[in-house]
Parts: structure tokens; C-alpha cells; sequence
């Protein structure tokens, strides 16, 4: 996470006082860390209580890296910070707390992570708590705006994830296959990793565009490329816009002239990863999304 901006990771963590300490790389080597103390908010030091868990991302799709908190307190709430700085000089002032459904969500010792949970381009929220569970938040606003209704709690073998106590975690594609999986560890101290296994991935096609402004994969899983079908009721431009399964824009494609009917355009993801990747297109005031798996 490069919170200056300057090419190098830095590190934002959170402690059992409540506060949220920055500590900014130097250089390229693994020591080249320098403490930058409390971070502040409004000119005060953030605090949140006991046990702040912080996490960094871009909240508002504006560009410049966020902060959320949770905390030890049910009563606290996940604290949002936006930045209103720049991305070499991010500044933090006032907070609000994130909501589900128009109440602030309120979980003991709760430990959030941020992550496109189900691959539509969109930032969803997962988090830990006190009592062990995982539970799953899914946006169902937009990924500039996220917008909270409920959440269900991750299952394992049927049965919602209960490790005791305490869960702390962080969403990875642990194997490589697209999906992501949950690594979580537990009031015990151990560590432990749950697969994602799909059901239903394999190769189709996409004779399901009939009517209307649509986009669809070509083949999917796909490899090298996307070849994306485009249904256009009528000519005009398109942009396509590509997210990774954190919400993150990894690549865009502009083109013309589109022909009434079916199009095929071509993006190129060489430089991709193997992954879950969300397309949205868009033209004039339609808009239209599909998921893409990206394989070696």
C-alpha cells in the first residue's frame, strides 16, 4: 500500500490502544521504514477506542486512498475517513460510519476488509468479530457509492465459519484459480485458510444476448485476451471498463462505431493476472456488466 503516493509500500497499522500509527518506506529495502506516528484527523489523533483495525482503500473511486477503521467497542462502528488531500499529500478531517440498511453497522472487535466479494466491479465489505463468524456485506450501490442492505455469514460445509473467537482476516486467491479465498486467524492464534471452490465454471458462450444494450464474454474462462460480445440496439461509441475483484480500474477500452447488431471487441490483458475481472460498459445512458475469468 503506497500511501504518499512516492512508488513505495508503506505500512498503516492499528493497535490495541485504539490508534492508527503510519510508517513510511524510504527506500527498497525491508528496513527502510520510518515511523510517522499517530495518524491525525482534523489535526487530532485518531482514536477509536481499543484495538483499531484500519484498512486502505479508495472509498469514493475519486483516486485517492481512504481509511477505515473498526474497532473494539459494538457501539463504535467502522469509522470511514475520506481523503480531501492529494495522492502525495493525503489529508484526513472529519469521519462518518458505515452504514447497512440506514443504521451504522456495529460489531464487537470488528475487523473489516474490502474486497469484490462476488465479481460485479463493485467493493464489498466482509469482516470479523468478536463471536468468530464472517459476515458479508454486498455493495448493491455503486462502486463510487457503496450502498449496504443486510449481509449473510460466510459458510463452511454448510455451516457459518465459527472459529471460537476473535476472527481477523484478509481476502487472497490463495491458489491462483480466480477465486478468492478467506485466510483468517482466531483469538487462539492460529492461522487458517478457507478455499473458494466455483461451481459452474467452465467454457461457454454467449448466445444469451437477444434485445436491448448488452455485453457478454465471448469464451469464458479466457486467456491472453477478453473477447467481449457487444449487443448495440443502435451505432454509436462505447467504453469498456475493466475492474479486478478489489474494485480496482485496471483498464479501460474506447471504441467507435459501433454497428447495429452484435460487435466483438478485443482487450488486451497480457499484462493481467489470473483472476475474477468485472466489464462495464457503457454507451450514451446504458450501461451493461459481465464477468470474466482470466486463466493461465
Amino acid at each position: 500500500m503506497d500511501w504518499n503516493g512516492d512508488g513505495l509500500s508503506d505500512i498503516i497499522v492499528g493497535d490495541r490502544n485504539g490508534y492508527v500509527t503510519y510508517f513510511r518506506r524510504t527506500g527498497s529495502g525491508a528496513d527502510d521504514l520510518t515511523s510517522e506516528g499517530h495518524m491525525t484527523a482534523g489535526g487530532s489523533v485518531i482514536d477509536v477506542g481499543q484495538n483499531s483495525a484500519p484498512v486502505v482503500v479508495d472509498w469514493n473511486d475519486d483516486g485517492l486512498l481512504d481509511l477505515l477503521i473498526g474497532n473494539d467497542a459494538s457501539s463504535q462502528g467502522i469509522r470511514l475517513y475520506l481523503n480531501s488531500g492529494t495522492t502525495a499529500n493525503p489529508v484526513l478531517t472529519t469521519w462518518s460510519y458505515i452504514q447497512s440498511s440506514g443504521s451504522n453497522i456495529n460489531r464487537s472487535r470488528c475487523c473489516p476488509q474490502v474486497y469484490d466479494m462476488n465479481g460485479d466491479g463493485k467493493k464489498d465489505l466482509i469482516m470479523g468479530e468478536n463471536n468468530a463468524q464472517i459476515y458479508y456485506y454486498e455493495n448493491t450501490g455503486t462502486n463510487a457509492a457503496p450502498v449496504f442492505s443486510g449481509y449473510e455469514a460466510i459458510q463452511s460445509n454448510g455451516s457459518p465459519l465459527d472459529l471460537y473467537a476473535g476472527t481477523r482476516l484478509w481476502v487472497n486467491d490463495w491458489d491462483e484459480n480466480g477465486i478468492p479465498d478467506l485466510i483468517v486467524s482466531d483469538f487462539n492464534g492460529y492461522v487458517h485458510v478457507f478455499m473458494a471452490y466455483p461451481t459452474g465454471v467452465a467454457e461457454e458462450t454467449v448466445a444469451q444476448i437477444q434485445t436491448g444494450f448488452a455485453v457478454a464474454p465471448a469464451i469464458n474462462p479466457a486467456q491472453g485476451s477478453f473477447n467481449i460480445n457487444v449487443q448495440a440496439p443502435q451505432g454509436g461509441n462505447i467504453e469498456l471498463r475493466i475492474y479486478d475483484s478489489a474494485g480496482r480500474l485496471v483498464a479501460t477500452r474506447n471504441a467507435a462505431s459501433l454497428s447495429e447488431g452484435t460487435n466483438l471487441i478485443t482487450v488486451d490483458a497480457a499484462s493481467m493476472p489470473t483472476g475474477v475481472y468485472a466489464v462495464v460498459a457503457k454507451t450514451g445512458s446504458d450501461i451493461s456488466t459481465c464477468r470474466m475469468v482470466l486463466t493461465d
